[in-house]
């Protein structure tokens, strides 16, 4: 800069010619502020799921990218609307909808900017994506659910399940579909009411194998998973969670993610979104990019099962 000013003083030439100079330093540092990729991000509610993915998204994301409003719907489609319009009318290159009331506002209002949601359970029932969104599964293959039992107990063969047609009934029947696959089979008992789950378990134990959860808040209260673990335990029968708190409350095993996780994958979204905003990619659902199995211990061994350091190994979460 002290150059510039004697070079600015020496003669009319220099004079323009610093003139010039600064002109050009100060068109690209402009175009550099306004190259920032904008994002918004559209939630259903406050709630502590969405906000661990939320915190762990804007962390990911680069410093060329800048998110220009977090809003929270509260529940309330309308007001979600007119929180999608706003983003809609702003300089949002990409939009994040945590939720499915948050999706389904970005749905019907955001029609031309790319959107990535997560944390949606069944959104083809909702007809999600439509042709600018992509969106982060929740659902976690068969395959990969059955590995850590198949690692402790490499001969199940037959799996209870317990589940509330009103409820779970597509994940059931999904289910049966993807172990008949496999050749293992599926022992179903429904239930109604969180009164039926002792009487269904007690019509099942005996014929299975091993007994996997589904996500049914009909099957799982507070009051019904003190006795499905210590029931299914007592009978030397092993529990398949879907969370790290099922595992820790005494299921043998688990597959699953964390929210953190997909807020990541989120980011890593957003920026290849932004690179290219008519990407392959949009208009289709992605799996969880990483899955985490764990175990706990304790199960393990009052099922008299081997714990070999090879064993554990294939854990990356141990209780």
């Amino acid at each position: 800069m002290n150059n510039l000013r004697a070079l600015y003083h020496r003669s009319p030439y220099w004079k323009k010619l610093v003139w010039v100079i600064l002109c050009v330093e100060i068109f690209f540092d402009l175009s550099t502020v306004t190259s920032a990729e904008e994002v918004a991000i559209l939630k259903s509610a406050d709630i502590s799921a969405y906000s661990e993915a939320i915190t762990a998204f804007t962390s990911a994301l680069p410093s060329s990218f800048h998110v220009i409003g977090e809003y929270d719907l509260q529940g309330d489609m309308a007001k979600g609307r007119n929180l999608a319009r706003r983003i809609r009318a702003s300089n949002a290159n990409v939009v994040l909808a945590v939720g499915l009331k948050a999706a389904l506002a970005a749905k019907l209002e955001i029609l031309d900017i790319p959107v990535i949601f997560c944390l949606v359970l069944d959104p083809e029932k909702y007809g999600l994506p439509t042709d600018n969104m992509v969106g982060l599964s929740l659902d976690i293959p068969f395959r990969q659910h059955l590995k850590p039992l198949q690692t402790l107990a490499p001969k199940v063969s037959r799996i209870g399940v317990l589940f509330d047609p009103q409820k779970t009934k597509e994940m059931q029947s999904q289910l049966l579909r993807d172990a008949k696959a496999l050749g293992i089979t599926i022992v179903s008992e429904e239930v109604h009411t969180e009164q039926d789950v002792s009487h269904a378990l007690n019509a099942i134990k005996d014929g299975i194998d091993a007994l996997w959860l589904l996500p049914d808040s009909t099957v799982l209260t507070e009051n019904t998973l003190d006795f499905l673990m210590s029931s299914t335990l007592e009978a030397n029968i092993p529990v398949v969670g879907f969370s790290a708190g099922l595992v820790r409350s005494g299921a043998l095993v688990g597959a699953y993610f964390h929210y953190a996780d997909i807020g990541k994958q989120a980011a890593q979204l957003t920026q290849q979104l932004a690179r290219q905003p008519s990407s392959s990619l949009l208009g289709t659902i992605i799996p969880p990019e990483r899955v985490h199995q764990s175990i706990n211990q304790k199960s393990a061994r009052y099922l008299h099962l081997s714990l070999t350091p090879d064993i554990l190994r294939q854990f990356d979460e141990q209780f």
